[in-house]
Formats: C-alpha cells, structure tokens, sequence
C-alpha cells in the first residue's frame, strides 16, 4: 500500500521565537497495524534531519487502550447495532 502525501511545516515556538521543525506525525492505518502487529491507533513521527529522515513509532498508551476498551465493552450492544447499520 503505497501513497503520496503532501505534507506542510509544522510550525512550534521555541524559547527564543517561532520556528520551523521538519516533523510530522501520521497514524498508521489498521491494515498496517495488523501486519505489522502494533496495536491499533499506533502513530509514526517523521522527522527530516541531517540529510536523513528519522522515525520513531508512538504506541497508544495503556491507558487510553484500557479506556476503549471499557468504553466498547460498556456499550457492546450500542456498537454492534451501529455495525450492522453501516455507522
């Protein structure tokens, strides 16, 4: 699954004014996340630096997985009517 983004400076203030930093962070879709084997809502951080392009993956924390999780589990019947509506 290939795909150009086009992509625009994020723009941060920093102690000394505003600048420019090279990053952008994406979530990465489920399927990837299935084949790969991270757990859903993992995001990657891109950033372009020293000729190079850094990565970094940023796993969902617990606490919000235990926050879906008992949200699903709460309104189980809610979710499975709105599959099966299409959402």
């Amino acid at each position: 699954m290939s795909q150009v983004v086009q992509l625009e400076n994020v723009s941060f203030e920093k102690a000394s004014g505003v600048g420019e930093k090279n990053t952008w962070i994406f979530e990465l879709p489920a399927e990837v996340c299935r084949n790969e084997g991270y757990p859903f809502g993992t995001m990657v951080s891109l950033t372009v630096k020293g000729g190079g392009i850094q990565t970094t993956i940023i796993r969902p924390s617990t606490e919000i997985d235990d926050f879906v999780s008992r949200i699903v589990d709460e309104d189980k019947e809610f979710f499975k009517e709105m599959k099966r509506i299409g959402d």
